[in-house]
């Protein structure tokens, strides 16, 4: 049989494989490439941005619930954030200690 008709079959998956190869690396470089910049973007888009009106917002919160004061239109009065944990704590402790007070008097009955 004649020789010259065949198909060369092992070009013809040479060459594919070699297309599939270049076609994964051209894609993971694209996408390499993509995430470099899109993080250098984010870098510069931080280092410009400025938070004046958040600071300020934080500033007037930390400054209202770090002094005492009452609100005339509701009646409530606030006491600074430290001085309310610290009657937590207290509160806290004395329910643990009447609890404990309980049990063992429970127990010696």
């Amino acid at each position: 049989m004649a020789k010259y008709d065949d198909l060369n079959t092992r070009q013809i998956f040479i060459i594919g494989i070699a297309s599939v190869v270049v076609t994964a690396v051209t894609i993971l470089a694209v996408q390499y490439v993509y995430f470099l910049l899109v993080d250098a973007h984010k870098e510069t888009l931080q280092a410009q941005s400025s938070y004046k009106r958040q600071n300020a917002v934080l500033n007037d919160q930390a400054g209202s619930i770090s002094k005492y004061g009452a609100d005339p239109l509701t009646g409530n009065i606030t006491i600074p954030i430290s001085k309310a944990m610290e009657l937590v704590a207290q509160e806290s402790q004395s329910e643990s200690d009447n609890h404990s007070d309980n049990a063992e008097s429970k127990d010696a009955t």
